[in-house]
């Protein structure tokens, strides 16, 4: 059988690359001329909220991504507290990247085969169960650090499986012409509770336990887990997927999606390299995420609701930076993501040498801003560039580059416990300054519209 792949997405061989491979009805997913113009303005940016499946999907995302960002917060504090190590922090990375690793292709082909917003749906359920069970163990004082690796352990499994899906079905529900601008309104609801739930629930805790100690962390996993119930229910009225694949569903024929979506990757140049990239990429930049409650507790001098106002901090910026991708066209995204690494790689240098809380908040501040603009571009431009057929199988690959990522992240926490963590970070940022120049000066990701 010959694979004939790359053709058919090379920006020169389409007069409009985002439309052109559009497998959508044009009645819903583009602009008529003699029936609509195209939005200007603030109207622009908010233009698929004008899709009705689109306002149901990112509520859900927005419900979803508040108990991903409280879970951010309270997840390290707890390891922190439990254990005082940075290589457990750095343990809690591959805890959630090995299930992402194994499964993450397995998700491709479940997302190219089964309705994908029921895939997404039990993704949520089982998160919310997760989280429930977590809740129970501290409020039965049974709590130990097992129970936060193994709850990662599933939590990675369901991102795994999940995540392919729900990313191809962004175009489905507002159509390729769209997808830059919903993929970064979906990129403001994460960050405006990427803002907000991080210093809430840090500041919450404190009321509830000025003290050192996990005390009152059941009532933030309650919390987290009746959102993810909450994002499951919202998701009801989402449409469903107008193209699912009818073929027998087989472990064989599953494997042979898998290979058909291996070779599919083989063969486009532009999609492998930007698979590449992010996997390179997030392994310089993820780090200090892990790393940032010791960095909070042990270098800045701060307690849990210095943390989460920390991690908020990085959603002012991640904000500006949503707005920015939703606005922008489909011109120069990728000079742009790679514009947006050069920021980040600088920002967290700055980050590992500051000891000054204030000073390292607003240096967080740069680092969402520039995180947010990597992150957004980098998945928008893996999707124009990949068929309709292929697209969940090619996410589920880019899933696999954060679970690899993972290890890095874990290998940076071992080294964080020998020289303590602002070399690490310091050498990682170096590492990811390094790559970006290679790659705006020896690639052709700077063409990439």
């Amino acid at each position: 059988m010959k694979h004939h792949f790359s053709q058919k997405v090379k920006p020169e061989n389409l007069t409009d690359p985002e439309v052109a491979i559009s497998p959508f009805p044009a009645s819903k997913t583009k602009y008529e001329e003699k029936q609509q113009t195209p939005p200007t303005g603030i109207w622009k940016t908010l233009d698929s909220l004008r899709v009705p499946g689109y306002r149901w999907f990112v509520s859900a995302l927005m419900s979803s991504f508040a108990a991903m960002n409280i879970q951010m917060f309270i997840r390290g504090y707890l390891v922190f507290q439990l254990t005082d190590s940075y290589a457990y922090l750095g343990a809690l990375s591959i805890a959630q990247g090995l299930p992402m690793l194994i499964l993450s292709v397995f998700g491709g082909v479940l997302a190219d085969s089964v309705q994908k917003k029921y895939v997404v749906q039990v993704g949520q359920i089982v998160n919310s169960l997760n989280a429930f069970l977590i809740a129970f163990w501290i409020i039965s004082d049974l709590i130990v650090v097992e129970h936060l690796l193994a709850a990662a352990f599933v939590q990675g499994a369901v991102m795994a499986l999940q995540q392919p899906s729900r990313q191809a079905l962004t175009p489905e529900v507002v159509g390729l012409e769209r997808l830059t601008n919903a993929l970064g309104l979906s990129m403001v609801g994460l960050n405006i509770n990427r803002l907000i739930m991080p210093a809430l629930a840090g500041s919450i805790l404190a009321i509830i336990n000025p003290e050192e100690g996990i005390g009152g962390a059941e009532y933030i996993y309650i919390v987290m887990g009746s959102f993810y119930l909450l994002a499951s229910v919202l998701m009801i009225p989402v449409p469903k997927s107008s193209r699912e694949n009818k073929q027998k569903r087989t472990i064989q024929n599953a494997l042979r999606e898998l290979q058909d979506g291996m070779i599919y990757v083989k063969n486009n140049s532009t999609v492998r390299i930007l698979l590449i990239t992010n996997l390179l990429v997030v392994s310089g930049s993820m780090p200090y995420q892990i790393l940032l409650p010791g960095i909070v507790d042990e270098v800045l001098g701060v307690g849990k609701s210095g943390l989460g106002f920390l991690m908020s901090l990085q959603g002012i910026g991640s904000i500006f930076g949503s707005f920015f991708i939703a606005s922008m066209g489909t011109k120069k995204r990728g000079r742009t993501m790679l514009y947006s690494g050069v920021l980040l790689g600088i920002s967290l240098l700055f980050f590992s040498i500051s000891t000054n809380y204030f000073l390292t908040a607003g240096i967080l501040i740069i680092v969402g801003l520039s995180q947010i603009g990597r992150m957004s571009l980098g998945n928008v431009l893996i999707q124009s560039y990949s068929e309709n057929e292929y697209r969940g199988r090619v996410m589920s690959l880019f899933y696999v580059s954060f679970g690899i990522s993972m290890f890095a992240t874990f290998l940076i926490g071992i080294i964080a416990s020998w020289v303590g963590p602002q070399i690490a970070i310091g050498a990682s940022s170096v590492w990811l300054l390094i790559l970006v120049f290679y790659l705006m000066l020896k690639t052709k990701i700077p063409n990439l519209d």
